[in-house]
């Protein structure tokens, strides 16, 4: 079965259901979809599409309850609110050819702002770029020094805009990560950059495996707690 979707009424809501099967999946997982009436269902390949429905309406009340509480988008336009690495920045939006007393470029953090040489219509690209390149060093960064620590080679590190996982290890070594973990606290970024790591010595969740990510981070089970009360929100920015 490949992706598809339907509707549902959740409470007098229409709930768009997104149901996408997943080699490795053993069982349904749900979450929702940032900044949209609509709920993702992963499930292994070949699941009745029936019993999915079911296991949805199932879900209604926690469905509706979350959709109540869940966080507004924000866009990335000047004077807008956004988390890097878990600290709260200030979009400045400055005019090309603007000079500055720093002249650091066309992107640059400084006191608690992110300011961005840009024209008005382009700033949420401009924006979005400079956090790709951020998320991306951070991420080499942590990557290569834990995999030197248990003396694993990381054949190639991407990042992408993936929805279903933070973070993804291949069996040839390559590391996938989403970019979105730009907003998540420092030490959950490192968590995440650990938990794939260790993947390299062990394919499995095994008891070695989580002893390994607890070597190569002490931040195990508080960002777990994190990413499950508020990982959907990384989802909501831009």
């Amino acid at each position: 079965m490949t992706q598809k979707s339907t509707y549902l009424d959740i409470q007098g809501q229409k709930l768009e259901v997104i149901v996408q099967p997943h080699p490795t999946s053993k069982k349904l997982s749900l979450r929702l979809v940032a900044g949209k009436a609509a709920v993702k269902v992963v499930c292994p390949p070949n699941y009745p599409f029936a019993d999915i429905l079911d296991f949805v309406e199932r879900q209604k009340n926690w469905i509706a309850d979350r959709l109540d509480k869940q966080t507004a988008p924000v866009s990335y336009e000047d004077g807008a609110n956004i988390p890097i690495l878990g600290r709260h920045h200030k979009i400045v939006r400055i005019e090309p050819g603007t000079k500055t007393h720093s002249q650091k470029g066309a992107a640059w953090l400084e006191a608690n702002q992110l300011y961005i040489k840009s024209h008005t219509e382009h700033l949420p690209r401009r924006v979005r770029d400079f956090l790709k390149r951020q998320v991306r060093y951070e991420i080499d960064l942590r990557a290569q020094e834990k995999a030197a620590k248990i003396d694993k080679k990381i054949a190639a590190i991407r990042i992408k805009d993936t929805t279903s996982r933070w973070g993804s290890c291949s069996t040839k070594s390559n590391l996938n990560f989403s970019w979105r973990l730009i907003f998540s606290p420092e030490e959950v970024l490192d968590y995440v950059v650990a938990h794939e790591v260790a993947h390299l010595e062990h394919m499995n969740h095994s008891p070695a495996f989580w002893a390994l990510v607890d070597q190569l981070t002490d931040a195990r089970k508080t960002s777990q707690k994190w990413l499950k009360l508020n990982g959907n929100q990384l989802m909501s920015y831009g």
